[in-house]
């Protein structure tokens, strides 16, 4: 049993409180004041200043940084791209804890632990050098038996931050600054440890779930060299401490500094296997009965479950499992670090299943302890990866030898955790994909328990036991965004020699929410969001910045469910890898999450909603479209998704179209079989007549089983037919030329939908990922509709781009409003917040005696295949035909000339930029 010792400080000097007897290990917690020293001009470690032989200038509270400290440069700078440390230091840096060492810890082993550093270390006790190591992924531990003899002693640090090894544009999110920060400082467990000299150093359990037992690997460290006999005792325990198993094993040492002894353990038929259902979860106490009655032990908590490659999905435990899973890419604004507080831990992990999903990618990282316990209480399936995002593999002899320590320190640390699946080197790697290999094979050689990747996204290889990736040799296997018709699937393109997972599905990018802001109370401030709204204020919209957030952010959620269910159809696909649940804040800053940075809702979706269509079971419908025309048809397939424990039981499946109102136009029931797991399954069929629903109308197809299992769909009914209207009340015009403005100045009415318009392209889907990192046309986050407009009144709608607008907006134009202050677009195109220009495609104004609506939407091409827009046109004439048609807003002439970019103003009228004159130049 380990024994923590408590500390007293007096001064600087620790004392240990209390007799400390015989029993060992025993471990003195060194949190709290040490000195430390910032060394800029890095002279610390020469003899010129030997910083490690000197009583240091400064002090820090540990575990922390020099960020959380406040040391370093009070940084001004406001990163666009990016939230900005408050303070920012990169070098060396130093710190200096005094301690006392009890005289029961003579001639004891004695491990210095810094559970979590950054990045370069180097330990000295009483100003010599003890040790040096420079892991980013596992705790740096140090032997300092020698050094630390009973007594006063000091322990000196030198922490680097610098980049050790070429990390190409340091991307890696073990060390970027766009998520957890290149932070300098130590975190976690900071402890000496005294052990016997003959003591467990590890323990190594391998779970056999077929016959039910552990096979157990136990190397004790043995400082003497010198052989010895002893006696291993095994107990296994469950949660409640009820002992289910118990195992003795004579043992003779080696005359070495290492012994590893294997025993195998049968634990009976009634242990339970682990699962992201059911994670269950046991102890294993090892103890060593030494010569002369010296003891140690050692604890590991372990679950039943084996991992294995199967023909389209990873196979846990003899069964097919989907990865329903999202990216974590380090993200911890308060910090700047990642966490290593279990608490915090299983809030997020309980966040993930929350929302339905079982599965979390560490895109190029690896988390601290606290994460994999976690994911074991909670049973949520780990990716680790090293840090690694790099596209020059093969380079540096010296970082290659870095990562392949980074591996088995990996997998030595955390091996032993049910949650740690899948083993992948690292993101979207380019180079010598031998060296990769190379990396991946020993990693399968040296440890069985997980499944192993060369890297996501890039290149598949023979040894490959599952692929992350957006496409393979036969087509793309990911999905970024829905269609409007579900009639399709990945199953083709995932019917592949591995288990693929489609990598970063979705990340469709909303507005930012500005409220956010006052939650960046930590190291991290968000000076981009107040540049984004500093511009939109600029631009005259800083009113519509919350109607901007909710209407991308409802489209986000919109196609965030056709993302998931569309690889919940694809029963070859072995899973998915959001990207992301929540935002990524950097890289030019990626609002891509339905949660926030902090893993926080930003009230978009409730996790009940979301649940309706990512859990381990769902219900799943195939529809060939969402728009229709009273007299149509809508057929539909209906299937169910099932990746739960047990079977699904046999039940009545309830379906219901209903109205806008919430009331039935159309029910009826289906017999559902009893589901097996690990399937996707056909339901049955539905061909539900239209002809009589009331049109133009939303509606809704609901179906649930008493049980609660529920999802939805939306569809669009319209009239197969409209009377053409006559002319009579406005002037349609096909371009903004004299005959329009004569027709304004004669007090008329016109409805110009202009042929050929300058302007944006728009699109229906919103922006991938984020406009600051990929300048991709259209420069556009989304669509704000100013739903009660009346000449919304025969096209039902929402403030945000739902199904109905997908022709629409496809085949429209955005033109720039920015300089006309007092209007306000009917349908607004959202720019990227970067800039937050004005966008309209339709708008309306008064134009001296005239009234004028624009709607910039291709009206020509194959309008009998286009029921929306031609409705939406519809509905927009009969409004501006009618004496409800009073625009808000003035526009002159001269402000529409500029508008429309008529040739007929002069160029000195124009925007004389630098883009201009080289364009005219040319």
């Amino acid at each position: 049993m380990s024994t923590r010792l408590s500390a007293l400080m007096g001064a600087s000097l620790f004392f240990v409180s209390g007799a400390m007897g015989a029993s060992f290990p025993a471990t003195m917690d060194l949190s709290g004041t040490w000195k430390f020293q910032l060394d800029i001009a890095d002279y610390g470690q020469y003899k010129v200043s030997a910083l490690y032989k000197r009583e240091l200038n400064d002090t820090i509270q540990l575990p922390g940084t020099t960020d959380q400290a406040g040391k370093g440069i009070d940084n001004p700078a406001r990163h666009i791209d990016r939230l900005t440390r408050k303070f920012e230091y990169v070098g060396p840096a130093w710190y200096q804890k005094e301690v006392f060492i009890p005289e029961e810890w003579k001639d004891k082993d004695i491990t210095l632990t810094l559970e979590c550093c950054h990045w370069d270390t180097k330990v000295y006790v009483d100003g010599e050098p003890a040790g040096a190591d420079d892991r980013l992924s596992t705790p740096n531990r140090f032997k300092l038996g020698k050094q630390l003899t009973p007594g006063n002693h000091t322990i000196t640090i030198r922490m680097d931050n610098r980049m050790k090894y070429p990390m190409d544009q340091a991307w890696s999110h073990a060390v970027t600054e766009n998520t957890q920060t290149n932070w300098n400082g130590i975190v976690g467990e900071i402890s000496l440890t005294a052990r016997e000299k003959l003591h467990i150093d590890k323990v190594k359990v391998s779970p056999n779930v077929t016959d039910k037992s552990i096979r157990i690997d136990t190397t004790l460290s043995n400082a003497d060299k010198e052989q010895a006999q002893g006696k291993l005792i095994f107990t296994v325990k469950d949660k409640d401490g009820h002992s289910i198993a118990n195992n003795e094993l004579d043992v003779t040492t080696a005359n070495s500094d290492q012994t590893t002894v294997t025993r195998t353990v049968a634990l009976g038929d009634s242990v339970k296997l682990w699962n992201d259902i059911d994670p269950n979860l046991y102890d294993l106490d090892v103890t060593w009965n030494g010569p002369e009655g010296k003891k140690d032990s050692h604890t590991v908590t372990f679950g039943m479950r084996e991992v294995a490659q199967g023909k389209h999905h990873v196979q846990l435990n003899g069964r097919d499992i989907h990865l329903r899973g999202t990216v974590d890419n380090a993200t911890f604004p308060i910090t700047g670090y990642a966490s290593a507080d279990p608490a915090e831990w299983e809030r997020i992990f309980r966040t993930l299943k929350d929302y339905g999903l079982n599965h979390a990618r560490f895109h190029s990282w690896c988390p601290p302890r606290a994460a994999f316990e976690a994911a074991d209480k909670i049973g949520i399936y780990l990716q680790a990866e090293l840090p690694l995002w790099v596209r020059d593999i093969g380079k540096h002899p010296d970082r290659r030898t870095f990562f392949e320590k980074e591996l088995y320190a990996i997998l030595d640390e955390y091996g032993n955790h049910p949650s740690f699946l899948l083993m992948c080197n690292g993101n979207e790697l380019m180079g010598d994909y031998n060296v990769l290999e190379d990396l991946i094979k020993k990693g399968q050689a040296h440890d069985s328990r997980h499944l192993y990747s060369v890297a996501t996204a890039r290149k598949h290889v023979p040894s490959d036991q599952f692929y992350t990736s957006h496409v393979t040799p036969k087509g793309s296997i990911t999905v970024y965004e829905g269609k409007p018709s579900t009639m399709w699937d990945r199953n083709k393109e995932s019917d592949f020699d591995v288990p693929v997972i489609a990598h970063e599905a979705g990340q469709r990018c909303m507005y930012p929410n500005f409220d956010e802001m006052k939650k960046y109370t930590g190291v991290l401030l968000p000076r981009n969001f107040e540049i984004f709204r500093e511009r939109l204020a600029d631009n005259g919209m800083l009113g519509q910045a919350q109607e901007f957030f909710e209407a991308t952010g409802a489209h986000t959620v919109l196609q965030y469910k056709e993302v998931v269910e569309a690889l919940l159809r694809s029963s070859k696909s072995g899973g998915f890898q959001m990207l992301g649940l929540n935002d990524y804040p950097g890289q030019g800053t990626a609002f891509v999450g339905i949660l926030d940075s902090f893993w926080e809702s930003k009230g978009l979706i409730s996790p009940e909603q979301f649940r309706e269509f990512c859990a381990p079971s769902v219900l799943l419908c195939r529809i060939p479209q969402r728009v229709y025309s009273q007299g149509d048809t809508l057929e539909s397939e209906l299937e169910v998704y099932h990746f739960g424990n047990t079977p699904l039981p046999a039940n009545k499946l309830a379906w219901q179209l209903t109205g806008q109102d919430g009331k039935a136009v159309r029910e009826g029931t289906l017999d559902m079989k009893e589901t097996p797991c690990s399937t996707v399954d056909p339901i049955g069929k539905l061909s539900i007549p239209l002809e009589g629903v009331a049109a133009p109308g939303k509606y809704t197809l609901n179906v649930n089983r008493e049980d609660g299992l529920r999802n939805s769909w939306d569809i669009w009914v319209y009239p197969a037919s409209q009377k053409q209207e006559t002319a009579d009340n406005f002037v349609l015009a096909r371009s903004w030329d004299d005959s329009a403005r004569q027709a304004l100045a004669d007090g008329k009415t016109v409805l110009l939908v202009p042929k050929d318009i300058k302007g944006r392209k728009t699109k229906f889907s919103s922006f991938f990922w984020n406009p600051i990192m990929f300048r991709w046309d259209p420069f556009i986050i989304g669509t704000l509709i100013h739903k009660d407009n009346p000449a919304f009144a025969e096209f039902p709608t929402e403030k945000y781009a739902d199904w109905q607008w997908w022709d629409i907006l496809n085949n429209a134009r955005a033109l720039d409003l920015t300089d006309a202050r007092a209007l306000t677009p009917v349908i607004q195109s959202i720019d990227t917040y970067e800039f937050n220009r004005k966008l309209g495609i339709a708008f309306e104004a008064n134009v001296g005696k005239g009234k004028l609506f624009v709607f910039c939407v291709d009206i020509d091409k194959d309008m009998d295949k286009r029921p929306a827009t031609r409705q939406l046109l519809h509905s927009i004439r009969q409004y501006v035909g009618s004496d409800r048609f009073s625009p808000a807003s003035k526009l002159s002439i001269a402000q529409l000339d500029s508008i429309f970019g008529d040739p007929h103003i002069k160029p000195a009228d124009q925007k004389n930029d630098e883009t201009t004159r080289r364009f005219h130049n040319k």
